[in-house]
């Protein structure tokens, strides 16, 4: 089952990507930016509402985001178009089904936007990345580290936010298959609902074996 796309709603754009901070972002498209030549064409994929590209754009770069959220892909849209952004562009796509080749001169992937689904598709989205990009191109990828989780893995984690709502967190790891398997409950005023999320998280090992 492909829990992404009862994860992704409009609750979690209200109450995790609109919480955002920009001061983050931008201190991200700051690393981000190490990498880039002035006039770089960047893949976001897996962009959400578009923060980094929406902030790379604004640094004058050209940028594609891309996510299977039609909700995202308008909000990022509306930004777009309420800054005039003539250098990006965002559409509804399925990182699993790129079609690119030679196209980009970066591809970011962030938030942990990778390790959503099993071995095998992990894989293949990254050779789909390789086969976008450039010669001589830079992929970017934000993940969670294996090592650092379970060194400081928490089970459980309580939120109360200010406008009533409260948001409870439970986590297990499978030591078999490296996946946090995370329960996320929100209650409030006019809402309550629980989501499952599953994600595949690499060690620097790992992910090293997997580039090679």
């Amino acid at each position: 089952m492909d829990w992404t796309k009862d994860y992704f709603d409009d609750i979690y754009l209200k109450y995790f990507l609109l919480a955002q901070k920009e001061e983050r972002t931008k201190e991200q498209v700051d690393f981000i930016e190490k990498f880039l030549e002035k006039d770089s064409y960047i893949l976001d994929a897996g962009c959400g509402i578009g923060r980094h590209s929406i902030e790379l754009a604004k640094r004058g770069y050209k940028v594609l985001g891309i996510d299977t959220s039609p909700i995202y892909i308008k909000v990022a849209n509306e930004t777009k178009s309420q800054l005039k952004l003539e250098n990006a562009s965002f559409d509804v796509m399925d990182m699993r089904e790129l079609s690119f080749e030679n196209t980009f001169d970066a591809i970011i992937n962030m938030w942990s936007s990778f390790g959503y689904f099993d071995d095998g598709t992990n894989e293949h989205i990254l050779r789909l990345f390789f086969q976008a990009l450039k010669k001589n191109g830079f992929l970017i990828i934000d993940i969670e580290n294996r090592d650092y989780i379970l060194k400081y893995f928490i089970r459980e984690t309580f939120k109360e936010r200010e406008d009533g709502i409260f948001i409870l967190e439970r986590r297990k790891f499978n030591p078999v298959t490296s996946v946090v398997s995370t329960h996320r409950y929100i209650v409030g005023p006019n809402i309550r609902k629980d989501y499952l999320r599953h994600i595949r998280i690499y060690s620097l090992t790992e992910m090293i074996n997997i580039f090679k």
